[in-house]
């Protein structure tokens, strides 16, 4: 989204063109002072507002490049203690809006200057450590990726090791991050080594189910159901943190689906246990605790320990009781969650596939492009408040309808704007709020995604403008208060006061006429705060045709003006002639 930069154009024109014009008529018909010794050249002025936040700004730009760049951690620090001193040069002379600006500058760059000091306190050993580790641990992440569980296995147990010794030779921040990283790297070490494999594997059958389940007859995909969930029953016991969660996750979602309890049904072929519902039947509490026969029975017996229930289940009045109580004991259904690609598409969530092969619930969808959107969908489109992040680093979180942002939301951009507001098929348009990367900010009315209608506009160096817009700029009636006092009220074209206006200046001077191009041009009347005045007609900025100018004691001067001043063709009226 483009700036309104011609906002900036205008406060520069307006430098030159509002700097309030000294009474020269009066000059001209006074009499000349008495000589007097030269004066003293005075001392420069202190620097402003507007200046002490341009140079804070520099200080942080150069110390965000450094950074970038992997400067040495001491002259980083010196970078920014030399931002923290600008921010505070500025906090002293700024006021308002200008002065709050620079105190959150403060704290950000105080808190980056902390944050580094403590990195260099801790000393290049700490560093080293982290750097070795995060190394480590990147590595394993790759072999992960790969498939090479056993790879990944050994270098995240390295990582481990690692992240332990910088733990020890850190302290602060940065003892707490290799502290949370060691713990992490354990976790993911054991899932690459017991959970990975057997997670591929039921994963690989779980998507093979979703593509042919629905050609077969319903017993045989009742079958294969259970075998998919027992497979992620089994793989949730060997894993660890949220691997295990989203382990149990799919089997709750085959759960679901089937619409009947589970019974422990192992693939053809692989070793197998006990079903878990089965023993539960069993006479012996011991089977019903651990789910498997005496580790001293033989092969034999352990079959007949797990079939035998099912059989004196059948014979005996009382054990049916048990049997039929399991369905009632069964945990209610859970939401579904599945994990399914369609084309360039992937959906992991709580969904439900439709008769017209769409998808409806709520999860997170993946495109091959890299966009990602996570929340609700109605038959395979967006609806409802969900959150979508683009490739490119833009975002939006808000209100969907039909697969379209509309809405209220709010959108960050990848340039580093941010709007909250109102949103029609992922613009900004209707009421809403743009903050933009340099800190300015509008608040108003917007169309296609430019300010447009009623809004405000407030600048990082505390300019501000108030009234109407028309794509990006100012236009209409407004009010304009600028950062070195000026104030201006009335008509504005194109982003300059344009037709009907009035600009009161810092020393009182005030003007009020006809503006063009930002400045008097017309007809219209200057009041100096000394008193004089001048009424005429203007061009450019300067007295220039027709026009009377007035002195305090009453005595005026009629005539023509040329560029600011006085002609032959003119004279002086005394007072009370």
């Amino acid at each position: 989204m483009r700036r309104a930069a011609v906002l900036l154009v205008f406060a520069a024109a307006l430098a030159q063109a509002q700097t309030p014009p000294e009474p020269a008529a009066s000059a001209a018909s006074a009499p000349e002072p008495a000589a007097s010794e030269p004066e003293a050249a005075p001392a420069p002025p202190p620097p402003s507002c507007a200046q002490l936040t341009s140079r804070a700004l520099s200080s942080d730009l150069r110390a965000a490049t450094a950074q970038s760049q992997n400067q040495p951690l001491q002259a980083l620090v010196k970078l920014h203690d030399e931002a923290v001193a600008e921010w505070g040069a500025a906090i002293a002379t700024c006021d308002g809006r200008a002065r709050e600006r620079a105190q959150r500058n403060l704290a950000d760059s105080q808190k980056s200057r902390d944050a580094l000091a403590e990195k260099l306190q801790a000393g290049s050993q700490c560093e080293t450590a982290h750097r070795d580790a995060a190394s480590l641990q990147d590595l394993a992440r790759a072999a992960f990726g790969e498939r090479r569980f056993s790879d990944a296995a050994s270098l995240y147990r390295k990582a481990e090791g690692m992240w332990e010794l910088a733990a020890e030779q850190c302290n602060g921040s940065q003892q707490q991050t290799a502290q949370r990283r060691r713990e992490q790297s354990e976790i993911d070490g054991h899932n690459a080594e017991f959970c990975a494999p057997p997670f591929e594997r039921a994963r690989e059958f779980s998507g093979k189910l979703r593509n042919s389940g629905a050609a077969l007859p319903l017993a045989e995909r009742q079958t294969q159901s259970q075998i998919g969930e027992t497979l992620w029953r089994d793989t949730a016991r060997l894993c660890k943190g949220s691997a295990q969660e989203l382990a149990l996750n799919n089997a709750q979602a085959l759960a679901r689906e089937r619409g009947t309890p589970w019974v422990a049904t192992p693939l053809p072929g692989a070793p197998t246990a006990a079903p878990a519902t089965v023993v539960a039947a069993a006479p012996k509490p011991a089977a019903t605790t651990t789910g498997k026969p005496s580790a001293n029975a033989p092969p034999a017996a352990a079959a007949a320990t797990a079939t035998t229930p099912l059989r004196q289940a059948a014979a005996t009045p009382i054990t049916p009781i048990a049997v039929a109580a399991a369905p009632v004991a069964a945990p209610p259904p859970e939401p579904k969650l599945f994990d399914r690609v369609a084309g360039d598409t992937h959906y992991i969530g709580q969904f439900t596939r439709n008769d017209d092969d769409t998808v409806s619930g709520t999860g997170r969808v993946e495109w091959k492009n890299g966009d990602v959107y996570e929340g609700p969908l109605t038959h395979s489109q967006r609806q409802g408040v969900g959150e979508i992040r683009w490739v490119g680093g833009q975002r939006y979180k808000g209100d969907w309808a039909a697969d379209r942002a509309t809405g209220r939301g709010a959108m960050t951009f990848a340039n580093g704007n941010h709007y909250e507001g109102t949103v029609v098929d992922g613009q900004p348009e209707g009421e809403g709020k743009l903050t933009y990367s340099s800190g300015d900010v509008y608040s108003g009315q917007i169309r296609q995604g430019l300010p447009h209608g009623k809004g405000s506009y407030v600048w990082m160096s505390g300019q501000r403008y108030e009234g109407d817009w028309v794509n990006d700029k100012p236009q209409g009636q407004g009010k304009m208060r600028f950062a070195n006092g000026n104030q201006y009220e009335g008509q504005m074209a194109a982003g300059l006061p344009q037709g009907a206006g009035r600009m009161v200046f810092p020393n009182g001077d005030i003007y009020e006429g006809q503006f063009e191009a930002g400045k008097a041009n017309g007809q219209g009347k200057y009041a100096w705060k000394s008193g004089e005045r001048y009424d005429g007609a203007w061009a450019r900025g300067l007295k220039h045709g027709q026009g009377t100018f007035f002195w305090p004691s009453g005595d005026r001067w009629e005539g023509v003006f040329k560029d600011d001043e006085r002609t032959d063709d003119g004279q002086v009226i005394r007072k009370g002639s």
